[in-house]
């Protein structure tokens, strides 16, 4: 049975569109301007057109004052970074069109990133985000016991080993998740998303022999500060899921016996709390994490319920779902010490 021949396909011709767009870019000079204010360009939008396109179209035919950052127009030096309509995207690699189309409009706002000092215009001082960098050791502190002493010998790690950090590495150091952290924003003297990213990145590498030092650093700068908003997963531009480093680097915290914190307490609290009720016990959380500065919290709480006719209780009723719950809990327990006993004799 002979095969039946194909017709050669058709060239595909992509469509391309055009849409005449405002563009509003907020313009800052500090010491010339008393506030940051918006510059509105008029411009034709092309499919595939990206931000930076568009930036460098701007400053080449409508305003050469127009200052921005751009370096390898890759997504791999993170220099471009700013907001657009709000969220923190690289503008070499985001293209226009799909977000004038998702808005409805044809306009767009472009900005500076946030919680970092304005440089000029779109340009903002990345350095304070280098100097907590800093404070994290961001570095590979061999490990004797890992590290070979001859050149000529390699480290080898397990596949295992290697899925722990290994995304960690991808980091370009944009800063978008700084920008997007909520805990920044309130706190500037939280370390932000991706200082904790690479020191979890490196006290995760079995090479490496300054965990310790590294954990207490990020514990200094407000480890549990971050109240896993999530903003920084959705701005990524590497995937990299800062939120899910910060929270591994909080457990390696707790594994090393770094208890005696109030966001160790309320991460032992909550597991506590599900294994025994089969829910958080929330009335008496407050004391539980802060102590007796935490009846305050729970004095308040009561009033506001009293003051709309609610009768405030400290108990916790169990959950019908406990013992099932407590099950796991019980079934987890075996699994981690049979995989300490197994690395111990290793060992």
């Amino acid at each position: 049975m002979s095969e039946k021949i194909m017709p050669e396909s058709e060239k595909i011709t992509p469509i391309r569109e055009k849409i005449l767009a405002n563009i509003r870019v907020q313009r800052y000079t500090p010491g010339k301007d008393k506030s940051p204010y918006f510059d509105n360009f008029k411009m034709e939008v092309e499919t595939g057109m990206t931000i930076l396109e568009v930036l460098r179209h701007i400053k080449n035919t409508q305003d050469s004052s127009l200052t921005f950052r751009a370096f390898c127009r890759s997504a791999i030096c993170g220099s471009c970074a700013v907001k657009v309509n709000s969220d923190s995207v690289l503008a070499c690699s985001t293209q226009l069109m799909p977000i004038l189309k998702d808005f409805g409009k044809g306009s767009v706002t472009i900005t500076p990133m946030s919680n970092m000092p304005i440089i000029r215009d779109l340009v903002v001082d990345i350095d304070p985000v280098i100097e907590k960098l800093a404070k994290m050791h961001p570095y590979l502190v061999e490990n004797r016991e890992r590290v070979p002493k001859a050149l000529e010998q390699e480290s080898l790690m397990s596949q295992k080993e290697l899925e722990k950090f290994n995304v960690m590495t991808d980091c370009i150091l944009c800063a978008a998740c700084y920008s997007a952290c909520s805990s920044v924003k309130t706190d500037s003297n939280y370390a932000g998303p991706l200082t904790i990213v690479k020191a979890y990145r490196y006290s995760a590498d079995p090479r490496d022999n300054f965990s310790s030092m590294r954990i207490q650093a990020a514990m200094d700068q407000g480890l549990w500060s971050c109240v896993q908003c999530r903003k920084c997963i959705k701005v990524c531009p590497k995937d990299i899921r800062p939120a899910d480093s910060i929270r591994n680097m909080r457990q390696i915290s707790i594994e090393v016996g770094i208890h005696d914190t109030p966001g160790s307490r309320r991460a032992r609290a909550y597991t506590d709390d599900v294994e025994n009720f089969g829910q958080v016990n929330k009335p008496m959380l407050p004391v539980i994490v802060n102590g007796t500065k935490g009846w305050a919290a729970i004095e308040a709480a009561e009033a506001g319920l009293k003051k709309h006719g609610m009768e405030p209780t400290r108990q916790v009723c169990t959950l019908p779902g406990q013992k099932v719950t407590a099950k796991i809990y019980a079934k987890v327990r075996e699994i981690e010490a049979k995989e300490k006993n197994q690395g111990e004799n290793k060992v």
